[in-house]
């Protein structure tokens, strides 16, 4: 699979929990990737793995929208 392919199936999973109404709750970053805790509003919780650089950028993005919508 292609750099660009895995960014967006990784996209894609993360687009998926947001319009599920998933917020990012928890961010760990190490070398292997970045680990995304996620919780929906009626308590359920997720666990994503994005490894690819483009991934972890546009999470900080959706990170940001998510504030912006809270204020």
């Amino acid at each position: 699979m292609s750099e660009f392919e895995l960014f967006q199936s990784e996209k894609q999973k993360l687009d998926g929990y947001v319009a599920q109404k998933f917020k990012i709750v928890g961010v760990l970053e190490d070398l292997e990737g970045a680990w995304l805790d996620l919780e929906h509003p009626g308590g359920e919780t997720a666990r994503l793995h994005l490894t690819t650089a483009n991934a972890r950028k546009y999470y900080v993005n959706v990170l940001l929208s998510q504030g912006k919508s809270k204020a």
